[in-house]
């Protein structure tokens, strides 16, 4: 019979312990929509003097796995994986959450201490399962592949009318195993996606926080969708010597090295007025191109429930969103149209210098 994607499941686990140590897959990815994993040989083609004009030999190379995921955003757990730590304090790398009210709800803050050396740069294993066959064949009729060692290269989330905010993710793994195993047990995450209308966009020059209470008249208006990614530029290693550690393949590689983070970010909207053009041009109230750019924090909140900003005394243990922030943007391109019959339309795309997600959630350890 031919597999479907209904039966295929898709779990990951944090490597709390050496880099590619392949442990425990205990988590789940969430609502996926799609997953394209890719290994390659890279097969060495050698021909001969003397010989005649096909290969003579063809022999096995690096072996390299990387791929991609599509999920629609329920938590924040996965998000650590590709900005590197979880952190309440700006001094401590990967310190944990602090308590959002009582002991129920949690403050997560990812992007505001320093990002973790390369050897403690989080990484995971991830299982991607086929399910061949049930019955009698459910634990011996199956293709379940463990991805181990795996780093996120690029992660984007992006937000349109109409549909859940989507996270794509484009890794890069270590090596994989293969067993007919079934699908590890893993709790699903029953929590409802975000969706467009919970959100809000702004842009300021204003000091941002978590609790930062914002103004309406930095809320942008007509949004139709946003995208921000962050890229760790990931570098991988081979060597002559093959395997030096015990979580290494032969052919696999030997390191896995995030380098200078890249952030971009882009907004679609309704045009209404000349002021996004003027900050692109350099200030709020620019007639033409400026020597100097003002630089901009873009803030985009999502809630389910509760509110962002509440003070201290209105929070409550059914608190549940995200907010990322985008430091000292500047606007990079500018494009409004035109056409008959159609609604003007304006793309803006942002150079940003760094960012924080803060994440509320009752999940008290994304690690």
């Amino acid at each position: 019979m031919v597999a479907t994607g209904y039966k295929q499941s898709l779990f990951w686990g944090d490597e709390d312990g050496a880099y590619g140590s392949a442990d425990a897959v205990d988590s789940s990815i969430g609502l996926v929509q799609s997953v394209n994993p890719t290994e390659t040989n890279n097969l060495i083609k050698v021909r001969t003097l003397g010989g005649d004009r096909d290969y003579s030999n063809i022999v096995p190379g690096k072996f390299e796995v990387s791929g991609g995921f599509e999920y629609f955003l329920q938590d924040g757990a996965f998000l650590r994986q590709a900005i590197g730590e979880d952190t309440s304090s700006t001094a401590t790398i990967d310190s944990g959450p602090q308590f959002h009210t009582g002991a129920a709800t949690y403050l997560h803050v990812m992007g505001s201490a320093n990002s973790p050396e390369p050897d403690n740069f989080p990484s995971f294993t991830l299982e991607l399962t086929d399910a061949e066959d049930t019955g009698a064949y459910s634990t011996t009729g199956n293709l379940k592949r463990k991805y181990n060692g795996c780093r996120v290269n690029n992660l984007s989330i992006s937000g349109a009318v109409d549909t859940p905010l989507s996270v794509n993710c484009d890794w890069i793994a270590q090596g994989v195993i293969v067993s007919t195993a079934a699908a590890s047990s893993v709790t699903q995450n029953t929590d409802d996606p975000y969706v467009f209308y919970q959100g809000w966009i702004y842009a300021t020059t204003g000091t941002i926080g978590a609790y930062t209470d914002m103004d309406s008249t930095s809320a942008i208006a007509e949004v139709n969708s946003f995208d921000f990614s962050v890229n760790n530029n990931l570098e991988a290693g081979w060597y002559v010597s093959g395997t030096t550690a015990t979580t290494q393949d032969l052919r696999g590689l030997k390191h896995l090295i995030p380098k200078g983070r890249d952030y971009d970010g882009s907004l679609d909207l309704h045009f209404k007025d000349k002021t996004m053009y003027q900050r692109f041009l350099g200030a709020a109230a620019a007639t033409r191109s400026s020597a100097t750019l003002t630089s901009y924090k873009v803030v985009l909140d999502f809630v389910r429930t509760g509110v962002i900003a509440a003070a201290a005394s209105a929070r409550t243990a059914n608190d549940d969103w995200i907010r990322i922030l985008l430091n000292n943007c500047k606007f990079d391109t500018m494009n409004i149209t035109g056409a008959p019959e159609d609604l003007v339309s304006e793309s803006i795309g942002l150079a940003i210098e760094s960012a924080i997600v803060y994440v509320v959630d009752a999940i008290s350890s994304y690690s």
